[in-house]
């Protein structure tokens, strides 16, 4: 009776041991996942803030002088070197909002990945737009200022 008592400790340790490793399996896998997405939300967020301040450029220049004074695509600056934008703008016609598509890419684990924003933008009636480059109606003389600074004190 005693040997018997022995097999089933051995095969209760046994059990125990194989749900204690099915557990833990379970435990990491769930935690990378978590860490995974947690990786893949924080560059989404970057993306989104990044097509935010695009969109804002835009808005401020006016869809005519952002296509005129921009290219429709490239890379962003220090600290975000790892994303690219693409901004496509239409113009449907003279009294329509232009169509303004903003892409932003980035290479992920899982491959290259983006987030595209589309809007809207309106030109501001009863303004003309503007053509790039401006000039200032007097040329500006900044050596003389600094000359008649220096002999008025002197």
């Amino acid at each position: 009776m005693r040997h018997r008592r022995h097999g089933v400790i051995l095969l209760d340790v046994i059990l125990a041991a194989i749900v204690l490793a099915l557990g833990l399996t379970i435990i990491v896998s769930l935690s990378t996942q978590s860490l995974a997405r947690q990786i893949e939300g924080e560059h989404r967020m970057t993306a989104s803030w990044l097509a935010d301040e695009l969109l804002s450029l835009i808005l401020v220049e006016g869809p005519v002088d952002y296509s005129n004074a921009h290219p429709g695509s490239g890379r962003f600056d220090p600290p975000f070197e790892d994303y690219s934008w693409e901004v496509n703008i239409q113009h449907i016609g003279d009294w329509e909002p232009y169509i303004v598509d903003a892409t932003i890419l980035w290479n992920a684990r899982s491959g290259p990945t983006s987030l595209t924003v589309n809007t809207r933008i309106a030109m501001r009636q009863g303004e003309e737009e503007e053509v790039l480059p401006r000039e200032p109606l007097e040329p500006l003389d900044r050596e003389s200022r600094y000359y008649d600074d220096e002999e008025d004190g002197g």
